[in-house]
């Protein structure tokens, strides 16, 4: 890579350690400035991404002159958008397709499976979240990351009260059967794949929440 974003990086470690910041948060950013610095020191910018180098450029020579550097998290929000160009200029944006297309299953099955045990009103009260949440990671922002995984503890009860009642219900599950066939005017055959599907979809609720939240830890270094 141009040792330009290099150079650049130092300059503002050495900023940093002239300012007057809490030095337990000066010691987490040189650190990981530090960081960042071996990882533009290994890689090289695609001619797609100059106007992201660019622009990675022109905000730090901006941090530098600034005279509160840590004003607003002004050097928080330079340090994310170094660490998300990364995956940029590696060309490593699978990982993100992979949190839309699970957080998107996950309320789907979400708004399928909540209302049995917790009314209409819980996924009311949901959808904004949950559109902030969509549309905040298919833009990359760590703000709507923040709202997606805010979303994820509803969606995990969601699974575990099907699946904990699909349980107690296993131990007389043919009366149980009969019950709800009798309730909704169902045969009781239809009652019982009606109950298996649901059950399967509560699963996969279980599993595509567990994923989101890894998966949104594990890379939230992606959004800025």
């Amino acid at each position: 890579m141009d040792s330009s974003l290099v150079v650049l990086l130092g300059d503002v470690r050495k900023k940093l350690e002239k300012s007057n910041i809490d030095n337990k948060k000066k010691e987490k950013y040189i650190k990981e400035i530090n960081n960042l610095i071996e990882k533009y020191r290994q890689i090289g910018v695609p001619n797609n991404h100059k106007e992201t180098y660019e622009s990675l450029l022109k905000k730090g020579k901006e941090l530098i002159k600034d005279t509160n550097i840590n004003e607003k998290g002004k050097i928080e929000y330079y340090l994310r958008y170094c660490n998300a160009a990364v995956y940029d200029f590696n060309e490593n944006l699978k990982p993100l397709n992979r949190i839309v297309l699970s957080y998107m299953l996950t309320c789907i099955l979400f708004f399928a499976l909540s209302p049995q045990y917790f009314s209409y009103i819980l996924p009311l009260i949901m959808i904004i979240p949950i559109y902030l949440g969509l549309k905040g990671v298919r833009n990359r922002s760590y703000n709507g990351l923040l709202y997606a995984l805010s979303c994820i503890p509803m969606a995990l009860l969601t699974s575990v009260a099907w699946l904990w009642n699909a349980f107690l219900a296993s131990k007389n599950f043919n009366v149980f059967i009969e019950s709800l066939s009798k309730q909704f005017n169902k045969t009781p055959a239809t009652a019982r794949n009606l109950i298996i599907t649901f059950v399967v979809l509560s699963f996969i609720l279980l599993v595509s929440s567990i994923y989101t939240l890894i998966m949104g830890i594990k890379y939230r270094k992606m959004f800025v």
